[in-house]
């Protein structure tokens, strides 16, 4: 018996260890408090849930902030940059990023009732679109993915570092994880399932809003779109393809949510469907049931073939457009 026990000790001492590194490192930024969870400077960083930095980024600040104006949306709504957008708004508005990677419309509905529950106005707000976004009505699983608690009533607090650990336990993780704080670098493996990124940012912890700021410093210097960049840009179907129907009842019941609020706050709000490279067109049933519930002139419609979607540099790569389009895209939606 006695041996067995010891055998037993044995065979959880490593998960232990591991157990008392994950939290003294916490690679995931979910354990500890930090004053800003991303890292300007840093040549590479874990790839952290952009759900759970932008919520807990905003419990720390939004009682000294006292934010009145939001951008929501997937990773494309960053490049909406908020010394743009105040100049179709109030210049004095407290604007913040609250967008995610991998956007949901189910998120995005509790965003916008813990706002509403926290007390603060909502002036303004840029709701940033496309048909994969909307398709997406229940809470995502995966640690990049996960709901952060504060959205849920801390419902799902035990599942949700559930998910951390178990990415941190990962084999393909750990090695990454290991490699990358050893030597310092991050090796083009480490890119693979988004474990460790370097895209150089600049990052304002006060709005939560990122820049790619070495990007467009490389692409006034005509460096960036190189030969080997542009092999991304594939050829587009000459047949316009359409997206499927991404709005059922569920979406439905998330979006009257979303417009109750705004109403009760007399929201200045515009709702952009982005213009996407692969130039599909955003489905003409979905339109229809947007305008009619928000308003014909709330909706802005920028998915298929146009003048941002036809030229390559207008994008970073073929899921990211540059700022320069969001700005023409502003500048076209409060024109009036």
């Amino acid at each position: 018996m006695k041996s067995f026990i010891y055998k037993l000790l044995l065979f959880f001492v490593p998960f232990v260890v591991l157990l008392l590194v994950y939290i003294a490192l916490d690679p995931f930024k979910v354990l500890k408090k930090y004053d800003a969870f991303l890292n300007t400077n840093a040549s590479g960083r874990v790839a952290l849930n952009k759900d759970f930095v932008s919520t807990t980024n905003f419990d720390i600040n939004f009682k000294n902030e006292q934010y009145n104006s939001f951008i929501f949306g997937n990773s494309r709504s960053i490049f909406y940059q908020v010394t743009d957008w105040k100049k179709h708004i109030d210049s004095n508005s407290h604007c913040y990023h609250f967008d995610t990677s991998g956007e949901g419309i189910y998120s995005i509905n509790k965003k916008v009732k813990y706002i509403d529950e926290k007390g603060l106005s909502i002036e303004n707000v840029l709701l940033v679109l496309d048909y994969r976004t909307l398709l997406q009505f229940k809470p995502k699983t995966g640690h990049l993915f996960v709901i952060p608690p504060q959205l849920v009533n801390n419902k799902n607090i035990l599942s949700f570092h559930l998910e951390f650990l178990k990415a941190f336990l990962s084999p393909k993780f750990l090695f990454a994880y290991i490699d990358f704080k050893i030597s310092g670098k991050v090796k083009q493996y480490m890119k693979t399932d988004y474990l460790i990124e370097d895209a150089p940012i600049f990052y304002d912890k006060k709005t939560n809003e990122i820049q790619f700021t070495e990007f467009e410093k490389m692409i006034s210097e005509e460096k960036y779109f190189t030969d080997e960049k542009k092999k991304i840009f594939y050829q587009r179907d000459s047949i316009l393809p359409y997206s499927p129907i991404s709005i059922a009842q569920e979406q439905k019941i998330m979006l009257q949510e979303i417009l109750d609020i705004f109403t009760k706050h007399k929201t200045n709000y515009k709702i952009i469907i982005n213009p996407l490279y692969d130039q599909v067109k955003f489905n003409n049933q979905d339109m229809n049931y947007l305008i009619q519930l928000f308003g014909k002139n709330k909706v802005f419609d920028f998915s298929g073939v146009n003048k941002f979607t036809n030229d390559y540099k207008n994008y970073y790569e073929t899921e990211h457009y540059r700022p320069t389009v969001a700005n023409e895209v502003m500048n076209e939606i409060y024109k009036d």
